[in-house]
């Protein structure tokens, strides 16, 4: 009898060693939001999008962001803040290639939040 509690124990105890968490389980885990920096390339009203020149690693690649309805922008210039919301964002940074830029994305690469700091 001491040895079927023995076997039962052991093989239990690698049910819960082998079984815990399946690898895929990312149920309930927050998703970490993407960032992307680098400067304003160009601004294109007709389609609302934004290119910014991003650097990774040792190249320097283009990102085409679709700025949405939704989008907030932050617009540094020295210590003065100027915000705005989808196109009118858009429109600020008319003519402003070359100024820092640093935007949020959530996990399927929308834009949530831009964030500039023009070159004075």
């Amino acid at each position: 009898m001491g040895r079927a509690f023995a076997c039962v124990g052991a093989l239990l105890g690698i049910a819960l060693f082998v079984g815990g968490t399946p690898a895929g389980d990312q149920v309930g885990k927050p998703v970490k939001a993407q960032m992307v920096k680098g400067t304003i390339k160009k601004v294109e009203l007709s389609k609302d999008l934004l290119i910014v020149n991003q650097k990774l690693k040792k190249d320097v690649v283009d990102r085409e962001l679709s700025i949405r309805k939704d989008t907030q922008f932050v617009i540094m210039t020295g210590n003065n803040k100027q915000e705005a919301v989808g196109r009118d964002g858009l429109i600020l940074l008319e003519g402003k290639e070359g100024s820092q830029v640093q935007i949020q994305c959530d996990k399927d690469v929308n834009v949530l939040k831009v964030t500039v700091k023009l070159k004075n």
